[in-house]
């Protein structure tokens, strides 16, 4: 029960428990792209830009390189991929650079790693933590009758 003595609304218990659902069905399922991509952990290989891809969104365009992928062993050939990070600028057409494949479908990512797992990260976290907020509101047992939480006594005085 909320601190009130109301019951907890069940429209916004429904809203935290589906935005909880939703962030987990999200990210839950990228945890291991993630921690590859943090890693570099995947055969290695060299990516060749072969057109730059822009998007525009809300007053921003996001501009990466797509091309081919080719592992070193020649095991895997990916084409139409994307190098994570790669901007306007990184390359011209035909140009090349090392990178590695983690098994993130349609992107391939610099051989030093990256920093993408810390969004995944704390959008599973922010998830937990919805869920939990529903999970008190309507799991703990409410307040016995009569019984008061304990005061901080006030200081300043005597």
């Amino acid at each position: 029960m909320a601190a009130s003595g109301r019951s907890p609304s069940g429209f916004v218990s429904l809203l935290l428990l589906l935005v909880g659902v939703l962030l987990f069905w999200l990210t839950v399922p990228n945890l291991g792209t993630a921690a590859r991509a943090a890693t570099a952990d995947g055969p290695r290989g060299t990516f060749t830009a072969a057109r730059l891809v822009c998007v525009g969104h809300a007053g921003h365009t996001s501009c990466e390189w797509s091309g081919t992928f080719r592992s070193d062993d020649g095991t895997v050939e990916l084409a139409g991929v994307k190098l994570y990070g790669s901007g306007r600028e990184s390359f011209e057409a035909g140009q090349t650079a090392p990178a590695v494949d983690v098994g993130n479908a349609g992107r391939v990512y610099d051989p030093t790693g990256s920093r993408s797992w810390i969004v995944t990260v704390v959008l599973v976290v922010l998830a937990y933590i919805l869920l939990l907020a529903v999970a008190r509101r309507h799991l703990m047992p409410p307040a016995l009758p009569g019984i008061r939480r304990p005061s901080m006594p006030r200081r300043g005085h005597g």
